[in-house]
C-alpha cells in the first residue's frame, strides 16, 4: 500500500528479482506522498539496471543531474567545508591485524608523522573529484555514479514502467485483522483484496501495520525533526547548478540543497525545542534571498515518527517511512527504502517466509539503521561549532554508547573492514567515515604500518596527484559516465 516512492520502488525491486510474484499496489486517493527525497545513492542506478529500464529516458524523465558527492559547509566550524564523494578509490591492501591501509588511511597517518600533510589537503590529495567537482563544479566522471531526481517524476515513470503492477485505485481502506494478522483490505466497502505479504508504504501512517502491531520503537534522540521545504527557483543555473548534494550549516539545522534540471529542492532542518516554524522559515528565505524567494511556496514538514524495532510482523512488512526515518543528511531516505526491498525479496526468494524469516529480517534492518544513525549523529557530536543552543546542545548531549564505542574503536584502529560489522547491512563505507572524520580534524593513533604499504601509499598519492582532472559540465551529462555493476557495488556512501 502507497504509491509515494517508497511504493513503487519496493515494486521495482520485487518485480524485478522475484518474478513469480503478483503484485498489486494499492493507491489511496487521500494524502499525497511527501516527495522530498531527490537525492539518491548508487543503489539507485544499479537497481536501475537491474530492472532494465532506460537510463537516458530515466534521467530526462526525472529532470535528473548527476550527484558526485556531499559537499558540507559550516559544520565543524563556520567558513570551513569538507567533501563526501562517491569514490571508487582501492582500499589498499592488508597491513595489519587491525587495519587495510588504503591511501585514505595512509594520508590521515602521516598527518601524525608529517608536517607537510594536513586536513585541509586531504579530499584534494586522495579524491580526483575534488577539484573538478569542488572547484570547478563539474562531473568528475569516476564519481558520478547516483543522480539527483524529481520524486514525483520518479513515481510516475515507474508507474509506465512497471506494467506488471495491476494498481489498485481506492478512496477508502478497511483493513480486517484476523487472529493477529491481515485477512484482507476491503476497498471503497466492496471490493476485497486478499494476499500471502502486505508491505506497508503508507508513510508516517503506517496504515496497515500499526493493525497487527502496538508499535516497538528504536530509542533514538534525533538530532532535527522538522524541515521547511520549497523548490527554489535558479537565478542563474549556469553558475548555481553543482554536481554534489549540498549541506549547509547554519545557527539552528541546516539546508539541503539538490540541483534539478529546473529548480533546486531545498529544505531548512531543525529542531522544535530550538527554532519555531516561522523562525525556521524566516531563516530560510534569508539563506536563498527574498527577492528569490518572495512568490516561493514552502511546506513545513514534521518527522517525529520514530523507527520500527520489527518493521515485519505477521504478514506485514513496512517500507519506507512506514519503517522509520532519521533524517535527510546524507540521502538516506531512498536508500533506505532501497535497502529494504532488497533485502525483502531476498528473504521470500525461496517462496516460502515463517517467523525465523521475519526476525531475520528485522535484525538484518536493525544494523542497518544503526550504523545509518551512528553515521548521522557524528556530524552533529564531533562539531566544534558553539555558537547557539542549538550547537551547545549537540555537541555536549549524551549519545549512544554504541557510537562512542565504534569512535573509540576507530581513533584506535581506524575505520577498517576488520573491525565493521559483518552480518547485517551497512550503509556507509570505511572511506566515508574516514572522509567525514577528516572534516572534524578527527585524530587516530599512530598505527604500526610497514615499509612496503607506507611506500605503495605514497606512490598512489603521486599516482592521485598526476592524473587528470576530467570533468563534464553539469547541464551537458545526461547519462553516468560510469554505470558498471562491479564499481557501484563498490561504491556504498
Amino acid at each position: 500500500m502507497g504509491a509515494g516512492s517508497a511504493g513503487w520502488l519496493t515494486a521495482l525491486a520485487l518485480n524485478t528479482h522475484c518474478g513469480f510474484l503478483k503484485i498489486r499496489l494499492i493507491r489511496p486517493s487521500r494524502g499525497s506522498p511527501i516527495g522530498v527525497g531527490e537525492s539518491t545513492q548508487s543503489d539507485l542506478i544499479l537497481l536501475l539496471q537491474a530492472a532494465r529500464i532506460d537510463l537516458p529516458s530515466f534521467y530526462e524523465a526525472c529532470h535528473a543531474t548527476m550527484k558526485c558527492g556531499i559537499f558540507y559547509t559550516d559544520w565543524n566550524e563556520i567558513g570551513k567545508h569538507y567533501w563526501h564523494p562517491f569514490s571508487d578509490l582501492d582500499l589498499g591492501t592488508f597491513a595489519s591485524p587491525a587495519s587495510f591501509y588504503s591511501v585514505a588511511h595512509h594520508y590521515q597517518q602521516m598527518i601524525l608523522r608529517a608536517g607537510k600533510y594536513r586536513h585541509t589537503q586531504y579530499y584534494k590529495s586522495v579524491h580526483t573529484s575534488y577539484e573538478t567537482c569542488v572547484r570547478k563544479k563539474q562531473v568528475a566522471p569516476e564519481s558520478a555514479v547516483a543522480f539527483h531526481v524529481d520524486a514525483h517524476e520518479i513515481t510516475k515513470y515507474l508507474e509506465r514502467h512497471l506494467v506488471a503492477v495491476e494498481v489498485l485505485d481506492a478512496n477508502d481502506l478497511d483493513v480486517k485483522v484476523k487472529d493477529g494478522r491481515v485477512d484482507c483490505i476491503v476497498l471503497d466497502g466492496s471490493r476485497t483484496v486478499k494476499s500471502d505479504l502486505y508491505v506497508d508504504c503508507s508513510g508516517f501512517a503506517r496504515a496497515i501495520h500499526r493493525r497487527v502491531a502496538e508499535p516497538d520503537i528504536v530509542d533514538y534522540e534525533a538530532n532535527v525533526n522538522r524541515a521547511v521545504a520549497a523548490q527554489v527557483p535558479y537565478v542563474d543555473i549556469e553558475k548555481e547548478i553543482t554536481p554534489y548534494t549540498g549541506a549547509h550549516a547554519h545557527k539552528h539545522g541546516w539546508t539541503w540543497s539538490i540541483p534539478l534540471q529546473s529548480r533546486i529542492g531545498s529544505g531548512y532542518v531543525y529542531h522544535g525545542d530550538f527554532c519555531s516554524a516561522d523562525e525556521a522559515e524566516t531563516d530560510f528565505r534569508q539563506h536563498w534571498g527574498i527577492e528569490r524567494m518572495k512568490d516561493v511556496e514552502v511546506a513545513h514538514i514534521r518527522f517525529d515518527s520514530p523507527t520500527l524495532r520489527n518493521p515485519w510482523v505477521e504478514n506485514v512488512v513496512a517500507i519506507g517511512l512506514s519503517a522509520g526515518f532519521v533524517e535527510p543528511l546524507e540521502a538516506t531516505g531512498l536508500n533506505w527504502t532501497i535497502t529494504s526491498g532488497q533485502t525483502l525479496y531476498e528473504a521470500i526468494a525461496a517462496r516460502y517466509y515463517d517467523r525465523d524469516t521475519s526476525a531475520k529480517y528485522n535484525f538484518n534492518m536493525l544494523g542497518y539503521v544503526y550504523d545509518v544513525q551512528d553515521f548521522i549523529d557524528a556530524h552533529y557530536k564531533l562539531s566544534a561549532r558553539r555558537d547557539s543552543e542549538f550547537w551547545k546542545y549537540q555537541t555536549s548531549r549524551a549519545y549512544p554508547e554504541r557510537l562512542e564505542h565504534r569512535l573509540a574503536l576507530y581513533a584506535k584502529e581506524m575505520p577498517c573492514d576488520a573491525n565493521r560489522l559483518k552480518t547485517t547491512p551497512w550503509a556507509f563505507h570505511e572511506l566515508s567515515w574516514i572522509d567525514i572524520l577528516n572534516g572534524y580534524n578527527f585524530r587516530y593513533a599512530q598505527l604500526d604500518v610497514g615499509p612496503m604499504q607506507m611506500q605503495a601509499a605514497e606512490e598512489q598519492l603521486r599516482e592521485i596527484a598526476s592524473k587528470p582532472r576530467r570533468g563534464i559540465g553539469p547541464l551537458e551529462c545526461v547519462l553516468p559516465p560510469t554505470t558498471s555493476g562491479k564499481r557501484g557495488a563498490q561504491i556504498l556512501m
